[in-house]
C-alpha cells in the first residue's frame, strides 16, 4: 500500500540529497563572498607607468597579504614609499624585488645601465636581465649605489651597497619611468603590504604574474666598470 518502506527510504534519500546540495550551495556562496571581499579590500588599482609592460595603469590587482615571509627575488610587491611626503614618501608603490636582505647591489651606468647582484653570503656576481628594461632606458643612465641604495651621482663606477636585513631593493620594469630604490632607497619589509597575486581587471587579462622573464646571469669577476670593493 501507500507509504511503505520503499517510499520512506526514497523520501529519506531525497532529504539527504537536499541537505548536501544546501551545504554545497552555502560553501559556494561563502567562497564567492570571500573573493568579493578580497577584491574590494585586498586589491589596488595600478596608477602610473612605472611597471609597464607588466602592469598597466588602470588594472586592478589582487594582493596576497599573508605570505610576506615568503617574498622571493623578482616577486612584485606593493609597499609604502620611504621618505618625506612632500617628496613622494608615503605613497603606495608596486615594484619588482631585485635585492633581498643581505644582498649586495650595484648599477654600472651608461647608455645601457647594467644591474648587478651578489647574493647574501656569496662572492658570486650576477647580472640582472630584465627583458623590459633595454627599450625603456630614457634618461635614467646613472650609476649606483650610495650606502642607502640610491644613485651615486659622483661615482665613476658602480659601487656595491648592502641591502639591510630588514629591507628590499626594488626596481620598476619601466626603467626610465620608475621612481624606485634608485631614488628612495631600500624598502623596509615592515612597509610591504603584500605580493601582487592576480590581475583581476580587465577581465580579458585575468591571471597571475610570472617572473616576467627576469633572470640572474652569472658573470666573471672583476666586472668592468664595477668597483671591486665589497
Amino acid at each position: 500500500m501507500f507509504g511503505g518502506p520503499r517510499s520512506v527510504r526514497f523520501a529519506d534519500e531525497r532529504g539527504a540529497a537536499g541537505v548536501v546540495v544546501g551545504w554545497v550551495a552555502l560553501v559556494a556562496f561563502l567562497l564567492v563572498m570571500t573573493v568579493v571581499v578580497a577584491a574590494l579590500f585586498g586589491s589596488f588599482t595600478v596608477k602610473g607607468r612605472s611597471m609597464e609592460p607588466t602592469m598597466v595603469s588602470g588594472e586592478r590587482i589582487l594582493l596576497d597579504p599573508v605570505h610576506n615571509d615568503d617574498i622571493e627575488r623578482f616577486d612584485l610587491v606593493q609597499g609604502v614609499e620611504p621618505g618625506p611626503e612632500r617628496f613622494g614618501g608615503g605613497a603606495q608603490v608596486v615594484k619588482r624585488v631585485i635585492g633581498m636582505p643581505g644582498d649586495r647591489v650595484a648599477i654600472v651606468g651608461g647608455e645601457k645601465p647594467v644591474v648587478y647582484v651578489s647574493p647574501a653570503g656569496s662572492a658570486d656576481v650576477y647580472r640582472v636581465d630584465n627583458p623590459a628594461w633595454p627599450t625603456r632606458i630614457g634618461a635614467e643612465v646613472g650609476t649606483c649605489c650610495e650606502p642607502d641604495g640610491t644613485y651615486d651621482d659622483d661615482a665613476a663606477s658602480g659601487v656595491w651597497a648592502t641591502v639591510p636585513g630588514d629591507s628590499l631593493w626594488v626596481l620598476g620594469d619601466n626603467w626610465g619611468g620608475s621612481t624606485d630604490s634608485r631614488g628612495f632607497g631600500f624598502l623596509p619589509l615592515a612597509d610591504v603590504s603584500g605580493k601582487a597575486w592576480l590581475r583581476l581587471l580587465p577581465a580579458g587579462a585575468f591571471g597571475g604574474f610570472g617572473d616576467g622573464g627576469v633572470e640572474l646571469v652569472e658573470v666573471a669577476v672583476p666586472v668592468a666598470g664595477l668597483d671591486v670593493r665589497p
